[in-house]
């Protein structure tokens, strides 16, 4: 371990009086760690381990993924726990990836999930109404996956996939906010979520973090309804408890189909849209553009050339300085409503994974209509 280069940039911003929102490195394993441990590396819809690469790209339910995942975060804390500067710890970042993983192992701990949650396979039967096309188990061996080549149409393995592998990964979440908590039990701890990300049960995470925190990145041409409606929904979570806004682009994305800037004044308006629905920090991805990587483009308050005289530097620095004259009076403000809209991650599984009575389904879209409907009349929800 090698922790000299992450003092430094720690003590720089502790002597300008920055408080740090200090995450764990686990959301993108090594190289030499995918070589040295195969079981690290997801595997797709039919079953096969993909390629070193990416990020998110390792299988939560991997025994040494978890152990290094936890011993990571460990050395974290007892390098950094007892720093003035440390306000919260941030575990990993944007769980869930490009979706599932289809590995042996978490063929193996899917089978002990099912025989917690039904108990016996006449029971597990019964539910997922197995005698139709003659699917009934008679082993727990004999169930798979819902793998892309294999048994992908049986609604309810399909749904319980989808919440076995939610909560796999709300499990990785939690191994390292208790190897936190054990040398830092004072200081919070949160993760970033992704809006209405399909492949998490926020619902269910909520529960274990002490601050919900999510990441904002609406298409330039968005309904602004539509932000609101990802942020009420944040600030939902935790039964109206405020937010932080982890991450949004001070410029622009890289990875849309079309990544325009946001005109003079959205920034601005965009982080007050935020204040204004329970957020309670304004933060960005990212401090400066990268040399190279998959995120070269993607939008920095400091731009390649390292100017601060950019019209994005100055607007992010203008911002930080009506906020900060703002100072605590949004803080902890909460805005009573009589009229709520309902969101769910299981309904959301179980009516894109039906087959029919309709396609394309769109359950978000049908739930955001409902929203702006009553949003544009400046009803609280």
């Amino acid at each position: 371990f090698t922790f000299e280069w992450l003092d430094t940039v720690v003590e720089k911003l502790h002597a300008a009086g920055r408080l740090l929102c200090l995450a764990t490195p686990s959301a993108a394993q090594p190289a030499w760690m995918s070589l040295a441990y195969p079981d690290v590396l997801r595997a797709d819809a039919t079953g096969r381990r993909v390629h070193h690469g990416g990020r998110t790209n390792y299988c939560p339910n991997s025994p040494n993924y978890r152990r290094f995942a936890v011993q990571m975060a460990g050395k974290l804390a007892e390098r950094y726990g007892q720093h003035p500067a440390l306000a919260i710890w941030h575990v990993s970042n944007e769980y869930g990836g490009s979706g599932p993983c289809y590995c042996e192992n978490c063929a193996a701990a899917f089978r002990a999930w099912l025989q917690q949650r039904y108990a016996s396979l006449d029971e597990l039967n019964a539910r997922w109404w197995t005698p139709f096309w003659s699917h009934t188990y008679t082993h727990w061996s004999q169930i798979e996956p819902p793998y892309a080549n294999g048994e992908s149409v049986t609604h309810a393995l399909t749904i319980d996939y989808r919440r076995f592998q939610s909560d796999s990964m709300l499990q990785c979440f939690m191994l390292e906010r208790d190897a936190l908590r054990a040398v830092t039990p004072d200081v919070p701890i949160t993760t970033n979520m992704m809006g209405t990300f399909p492949h998490l049960d926020y619902r269910a995470w909520a529960k274990e973090v002490d601050v919900v925190s999510w990441d904002c990145y609406p298409r330039p041409n968005a309904n602004t309804g539509d932000i609101a409606f990802l942020h009420d929904l944040n600030r939902s979570l935790k039964d109206g408890q405020p937010f932080m806004l982890m991450e949004q682009t001070p410029s622009s994305q890289n990875w849309q189909a079309v990544n325009a800037l946001k005109r003079p004044g959205v920034l601005r308006l965009w982080s007050y849209l935020a204040v204004a629905h329970g957020a309670e920090t304004v933060m960005y991805f990212q401090w400066r553009r990268s040399r190279g990587g998959g995120e070269k483009f993607h939008g920095a308050i400091v731009e390649h050339g390292g100017r601060s005289d950019t019209r994005v530097f100055r607007e992010v620095a203008a911002l930080g300085a009506e906020l900060a004259r703002l100072g605590d009076a949004t803080i902890g403000a909460a805005t009573p409503a009589r009229v709520a809209v309902l969101y769910d991650w299981d309904n959301a599984w179980a009516i894109e994974a039906a087959i029919g009575p309709i396609n394309p389904k769109d359950y978000g879209g049908f739930v955001r209509r409902h929203y702006n409907a009553l949003w544009r009349k400046n009803i609280p929800i």
